[in-house]
C-alpha cells in the first residue's frame, strides 16, 4: 500500500500546483478575506490585489483590530504557490490556490507567531471591479515631526499610464470613538472609486502607526493640518501628478483637518469634507452616545437600548396577533403598533437629549478643570453615575482618556474659526442618519459660516449615516436591523460627480 499513497500525495501535489499555474494575475485580482484565530481572539485579514502598470501584481493589507489599511505587500509567485509579504507589519502569507482559484490556504506567519489561514474571493471582486493602478510606498516629510524626514509614511495609487493625473489626499476620522472598521471601509471604497474615474490617492498612515512616527505630545487638529499641507505639497512635486488639480477630501475629523488645511497657503485645488463637525468640539462629543466607551469599542449601552426597544416591539406584534384572534381589526392593530413605534421613538430622543446634557457638563468640568488628577475623580464620578453598570475601573480608564491632552485639545477646538480662509471650491456632505455629527446641527453651523461663499455646495443624503453607509430608520433600528457594511452608492457617486465637475 506504501506506494499507493506516495502516488496519491503525488497526485495531491500535482493537483495543487496545476491549480497555482492557472490562477494567473488575472485571478489574482480582487479581495480575499479569512479571519486569523490569534492568541486571546481573532482578527480580519483582508488583501487586496490589484495590476500596476507593467501588468504585475501588487497587494495591500487591512487588518481592522490592527487598523493596518494602508500596507503595502509584495506577490512573489512560485511554482505551485503565491507568497504575501509585508515587510514593514512584519509578516507573510504563503498559500496554495483551492477550489478553483476561489481560496487561498496556507500559513500567516509574524514575529513569533505562525498559524493556518484561510482566504476567500469576496464574491464580485474579480478583474472587472479591479483597478489597474500603480502602488508606490511613499515617505513624506512634515514640520510636525521630531524628525521631518522621516515623519510620514503612505501609499500613493495611480492610474496606469504617465499621466499627469488629479490627485486626492484621504484623510480618515481620526475621533476614537468612532468605528475603525466602518471608517477604512469608506476610505477602501473611496479609494477604489477615485480611481476608476482616472483620480490618483495619497493615504497615509496613522500617527504611531505603519511607516508614520508618533507625535512626542498629544496630536491636534493644527499638527494633523500640517501633515495635510506636506502631503498636499509632495503630491504637487510628485512626477505623474497634476500639481494644479490636487485635492483633499477628510472624514469626520479627517474632514475638519482638510477644512483647516485648506484655509492655509497654499491651498488644495478642492475640499470635499464628509461628516464634518460644525460645532465646538465640547458640543460634537456631548452628543455622541459612545463617549463612554473606550476607543474603538462598541456602543454598549445604545446597542443594549436597541436589544430592548426590539424585545418591546416584539412583544407588541405577538400582542396584535392575539387581538386579531380576539376579533379585533386589522385598523385597531396596525394604530396599536403605530403608537408603540412612536413611544419607543420619543422615549429614544427624550434619553439622548438627557445624555447630552449630562455629557455636556461631564465635558464642562474636564475643561474648566486643569487638573488632571481631580478632573479624572470627578469625571470616574460622573459616568458612574450617568452609567450605573459600568465597572469602576472601566468608569477611572475613559475619565483618564477624557483628560487626555488629545481629548482637551479637541474640546477646545472650534472648526469655524478658520471657514472665512477658505476659498477654494468645497463640498459639504452629510448623511440624515448621522448620529456621530447630526447633519440638522452641524452641516446646518458650517453653511451659516459659509454664507456667502458660492464656491460652497452642502448636500444631504437622505438616510446613510456618519459612515455613510445606508442605515435603517429609526422605526427600522427597533426591529434590531443594522447598517449596511460597504459605502452608500449616493454618496460616492455624489462625491465622484462633484470632484469631477471641479477638475474640468
Amino acid at each position: 500500500m506504501k506506494p499507493f499513497f506516495c502516488l496519491l500525495a503525488a497526485a495531491f501535489l500535482f493537483i495543487n500546483s496545476a491549480l497555482a499555474n492557472t490562477l494567473d494575475t488575472a485571478q489574482l485580482l480582487g479581495q480575499w478575506t479569512g479571519t486569523l484565530l490569534v492568541p486571546g481572539g481573532s482578527r480580519q485579514v483582508n488583501i487586496i490585489v490589484s495590476r500596476q502598470a507593467d501588468g504585475s501584481p501588487a497587494a495591500v493589507l487591512r487588518i481592522d483590530a490592527q487598523r493596518l489599511d494602508n500596507s503595502p505587500m509584495r506577490v512573489l509567485r512560485g511554482t505551485d504557490s503565491i507568497t504575501f509579504v509585508a515587510a514593514q507589519a512584519g509578516c507573510r502569507f504563503a498559500a496554495l490556490p483551492m477550489a478553483e482559484g476561489q481560496q487561498l490556504r496556507g500559513t500567516w506567519q509574524q514575529p513569533g507567531f505562525r498559524t493556518v489561514l484561510v482566504l476567500e474571493r469576496v464574491a464580485g471582486s474579480g478583474e472587472s471591479q479591479a483597478s489597474t493602478v500603480a502602488i508606490e510606498e511613499v515617505h513624506v516629510s512634515s514640520p510636525s515631526s521630531p524628525n521631518p524626514e522621516i515623519g510620514l509614511g503612505g501609499t500613493l495609487r495611480r492610474p496606469a499610464g504617465a499621466g499627469p493625473f488629479p490627485a486626492v489626499l484621504l484623510l480618515p476620522d481620526f475621533l476614537a470613538a468612532v468605528s475603525p472598521a466602518a471608517s477604512n471601509t469608506l476610505l477602501d471604497n473611496l479609494t477604489s472609486y477615485l480611481l476608476r474615474q482616472g483620480v490618483a490617492v495619497l493615504r497615509l498612515d496613522d500617527r504611531g502607526t505603519g511607516r508614520s512616527v508618533a507625535l512626542p505630545g498629544a496630536m491636534a487638529c493644527a499638527e494633523l493640518a500640517a501633515d495635510a499641507q506636506s502631503a498636499l505639497n509632495f503630491l504637487r512635486s510628485r512626477p505623474g501628478i497634476d500639481p494644479l488639480r490636487v485635492g483633499v477630501l477628510g472624514h469626520g475629523t479627517g474632514a475638519n483637518v482638510a477644512l483647516l488645511a485648506a484655509s492655509q497657503s497654499p491651498a488644495p485645488a478642492f475640499v470635499v469634507a464628509m461628516g464634518a463637525a460644525g460645532v465646538s468640539g465640547q458640543e460634537l462629543l456631548a452628543r455622541q452616545t459612545a463617549l463612554v466607551n473606550k476607543p474603538g469599542a462598541p456602543d454598549t449601552a445604545q446597542l443594549a437600548w436597541q436589544t430592548r426597544c426590539a424585545q418591546l416591539m416584539a412583544q407588541a406584534r405577538r400582542g396584535a396577533k392575539q387581538q386579531l384572534a380576539g376579533g379585533a381589526s386589522a385598523e385597531q392593530v396596525q394604530v396599536r403598533l403605530a403608537q408603540e413605534q412612536l413611544r419607543l421613538v420619543t422615549e429614544a430622543r427624550k434619553r439622548n437629549e438627557v445624555l447630552y446634557k449630562r455629557q455636556f457638563a461631564l465635558l464642562e468640568i474636564i475643561r474648566q478643570t486643569p487638573d488632571n488628577a481631580q478632573a479624572q475623580v470627578i469625571v470616574a464620578n460622573m459616568l458612574k453615575q450617568i452609567y450605573p453598570a459600568l465597572p469602576s475601573a472601566a468608569a477611572q480608564e475613559r475619565a483618564a482618556q477624557l483628560t487626555s491632552p488629545w481629548y482637551r485639545a479637541l474640546l477646545a477646538f472650534d472648526p469655524r474659526a478658520e471657514l472665512a480662509k477658505v476659498t477654494c471650491p468645497t463640498l459639504l456632505l452629510h448623511g440624515t442618519a448621522d448620529n456621530q455629527a447630526p447633519a440638522a446641527i452641524n452641516l446646518t453651523a458650517l453653511e451659516k459660516a459659509f454664507r456667502g461663499n458660492k464656491q460652497v455646495n452642502a448636500q444631504r443624503l437622505e438616510g446613510v449615516n456618519h459612515d455613510f453607509q445606508v442605515a435603517p430608520g429609526e422605526n427600522a433600528l427597533l426591529a434590531g436591523l443594522t447598517p449596511t457594511s460597504e459605502a452608500s452608492t449616493d454618496a460616492l457617486e455624489a462625491v465622484g460627480e462633484w470632484v469631477a465637475q471641479r477638475l474640468r
